[in-house]
């Protein structure tokens, strides 16, 4: 008789702690759920002080916005050219970033579009594509938009480490090329 109470107490221990397991399980999940929002919102908000330092520079010296945004191009003998070089690699560390953040953001909606301001400005910007091409290991995931930028169908780019949204139709996903013995992970 005893053993029989005491193999039902321990029943009912085991339940009781496994009741307890479940609701520390439930919480740990609900406190990534939060973090992860933080986090996101933290390199959102990165990422935007990036751009605004970027734009910052480029009112410092408004002449060198056609660089940037109406396809002027920089020829080597230029004045300007070393100043619009340097802001172009600075507008690729600021688009790579972008694209890398968009990437690694858990359940971020909009991460997929993410793309459409580097590709534009890699459309728009001769000094830019220039300056990825040149050096296409110090911007991946920029080089590989600028590579499938140059091989797409008009409108049919997605994010190079994203892809596009999930369809029936197959994705013009791109891959990130090895660099220097590392794997892009995604």
């Amino acid at each position: 008789m005893q053993e029989t109470v005491l193999g039902v107490a321990g029943l009912v221990l085991v339940a009781v702690s496994l009741c307890f397991s479940a609701v520390q399980t439930r919480e740990v999940a609900r406190q990534s759920r939060i973090n992860n929002g933080i986090g996101s919102a933290a390199a959102l908000m990165e990422v935007n002080n990036l751009s605004r330092a970027w734009h910052d520079r480029l009112l410092e010296n408004p002449s060198l916005r056609a660089y940037f945004y109406d396809g002027k191009p920089s020829a080597p003998d230029d004045t300007d050219r070393p100043a619009v070089v340097t802001l172009a690699e600075l507008l690729a560390d600021v688009l790579e970033s972008d694209l890398q953040v968009a990437a690694l953001l858990p359940d971020f909606r909009s991460a997929q579009s993410w793309y459409q301001w580097p590709a534009h400005m890699l459309e728009r910007s001769p000094v830019l594509a220039e300056v990825v091409a040149g050096q296409p290991g110090w911007w991946p995931a920029l080089h590989a938009l600028q590579h499938s930028i140059g091989e797409s169908v008009p409108g049919q780019v997605s994010h190079p480490l994203v892809g596009a949204p999930a369809s029936k139709f197959a994705s013009a996903r791109v891959r990130l090329p090895r660099a220097r013995g590392r794997t892009v992970r995604r």
